[in-house]
């Protein structure tokens, strides 16, 4: 489970890397890795729960596990490109970044359903409670710190950007675990 602590370190370092915008490259893209791990953990959760199941399900069940992802995929990536956004225009829009926030947590509601009915298992399995205080963490920090992503050089803003990419954008479906389906018997 994605604590308000991890939320608040992605922001904080989203808006580090903005006021230090003399650190080296390293140092920026670990302080985006580092306040990213909310999104990330869960994107690499998700991904290994995607790989696992795969494997082990006959093609039929393969289906369902798609379209329960990609719509999973779908809400995370938009949730991504709205930060990069952010940064690229140097706005923020508060009421897009409650939407991004909400469709997520209902994303991941909704593919804990579609798994736990592939698994007949009662859990989540992929953690959304992570969601609504980063939503809101990003907007406070955000409201804070906007200036100073707005004077950014190009190549800072251009690193952030790849940063968050890196860090934030989810793989299709076809793309996670490549090998071919199970057989059913």
């Amino acid at each position: 489970m994605m604590s308000l602590a991890s939320a608040r370190r992605w922001t904080a370092a989203l808006l580090l890397v903005a006021a230090s915008a003399g650190c080296s490259h390293k140092s920026s893209s670990s302080q985006i890795s580092s306040g990213l791990a909310p999104f990330s953990a869960t994107r690499n959760q998700a991904i290994g729960v995607v790989a696992h199941t795969k494997r082990s399900l006959g093609a039929a069940d393969v289906n369902t596990l798609a379209v329960a992802y990609t719509a999973l995929e779908e809400k995370a990536n938009a949730y991504s490109s709205f930060m990069v956004e952010a940064v690229t225009t140097s706005s923020f829009d508060p009421a897009r970044n409650a939407k991004y926030a909400s469709d997520l947590s209902k994303g991941i509601a909704d593919f804990n359903k579609s798994y736990d009915a592939l698994e007949a298992i009662h859990r989540d399995v992929i953690s959304g409670t992570w969601v609504t205080p980063f939503s809101q963490t990003l907007q406070g920090r955000w409201n804070q710190f906007n200036g100073m992503i707005a004077q950014m050089t190009p190549q800072t803003k251009a690193d952030l950007i790849a940063g968050l990419k890196r860090e934030t954008v989810w793989p299709n479906y076809e793309d996670i675990a490549t090998e071919p389906i199970a057989t059913t018997h």
